[in-house]
């Protein structure tokens, strides 16, 4: 009885302690996950390593400049990226611009021998020296450097100028005729713009279709010149531009535009035809016109590889309307892509007129 009394206070004491085991089992705290935090896109954007040109300026306006003078700017740049920038090479647009990179004080030539490397933070300059042209005019001429910025492998730069010439000629553009005498070419007044006397250097015209006596011992403030046309020449090259120069220190070159109708012409001259098939007919319509009084008249025709035949011709007047049929070839090799020909005039008069196409066949 005593013992079984002993067993039972045992079990008791055991069992109190497994519950008290138990509770506290479950009243502990459970363990927490620690989780590390991802970084951003942005974050992984900034510890790739890569180069970044920032101009300090991308446009550069000089202003007013005389003709040929010598103007000079600056580009800065920076690099503000976190691996090095290397420059290859600054394109210029224009022979009148000329670059020169610096880095510290050096100087480098294009074209570069060898990329000129800028580590993060260090900075550079472009030196542009601009020669300005011999007549009046505004200009914008583009600047690229070449590097290995991911972003902007070709920064951009521009300069501007307006050429101010000190010395003009009225008319700046003249309309001639071959039918009129000495073709309608009226006098040149060349005149200083600052009342400053000058002499005329040169006036001169390529091919010598029109001639211009000058007296280059002559100083004045104005001149009155009386061009004198050769028809016959004008009616092989109708259109060209008069030459003049000065010795007045901002007189520049002027030019005088002049044009003159032909006695004939063709109101399509060129034909530019795409996707093309082999062996199917184009046509297209056109114009002889006669600009002074006298009748076209066809005496022969030619086709220089043979697509191009005049289908028909209708006379209209003193014109000649004209019906073209273009038969492209039989695309025979597999390297042909396109076509030309040439149809030549010949009126009864002598003049020659003459026809041209260029066609490009259909891909498949």
């Amino acid at each position: 009885m005593k013992m079984s009394k002993k067993l039972s206070f045992v079990l008791v004491v055991v069992s109190s302690i497994l519950m008290a085991a138990g509770c506290q089992s479950k009243q502990s705290k459970p363990v927490e996950q620690v989780i590390e935090p991802t970084e951003t896109k942005e974050a992984v954007e900034t510890k790739k390593e890569s180069p970044k040109i920032v101009l300090t300026k991308s446009v550069h306006d000089f202003g007013e400049v005389g003709p040929k003078s010598v103007q000079k700017a600056d580009f800065e740049f920076i690099n503000e990226g976190n691996a090095a920038l290397l420059v290859k090479r600054i394109q210029s647009t224009c022979g009148c611009s000329k670059p020169t990179l610096i880095k510290e004080g050096k100087r480098h030539k294009m074209p570069l021998k060898e990329p000129v490397a800028f580590e993060p933070g260090q900075s550079g300059k472009v030196e542009v020296v601009y020669t300005a042209g011999r007549s009046k005019a505004k200009v914008s001429k583009n600047l690229y450097v070449h590097s290995n910025d991911p972003i902007t492998p070709r920064a951009q730069m521009v300069i501007k100028a307006k050429t101010i010439v000190k010395v003009s000629v009225t008319p700046e553009k003249v309309e001639l005729r071959l039918d009129q005498e000495n073709a309608g070419m009226p006098e040149l007044v060349v005149k200083s713009e600052d009342n400053k006397e000058f002499s005329i250097k040169s006036a001169s015209v390529a091919g010598k279709t029109i001639t211009i006596p000058i007296d280059s011992t002559k100083k004045a403030t104005q001149f009155v010149l009386k061009p004198q046309v050769n028809i016959q020449k004008l009616t092989k090259r109708n259109a060209g531009v008069i030459q003049i120069t000065t010795d007045h220190p901002q007189g520049g070159t002027m030019m005088v535009k002049y044009n003159a109708k032909p006695i004939y012409e063709v109101s399509n001259p060129r034909y530019i035809l795409q996707k093309i098939e082999a062996g199917k007919p184009i046509f297209r319509e056109n114009l002889i016109r006669s600009n002074y009084g006298s009748v076209a008249e066809i005496e022969s025709i030619t086709s220089r590889n043979g697509y191009m035949e005049i289908e028909s011709q209708q006379q209209d007047g003193n014109h000649i309307k004209l019906k073209i049929k273009i038969t492209p070839p039989d695309k025979s090799s597999s390297d042909r892509r396109y076509i030309t020909d040439e149809l030549k005039i010949t009126l009864k008069d002598g003049h020659k007129l003459t026809i041209r196409c260029s066609g490009w066949f259909r891909l498949k």
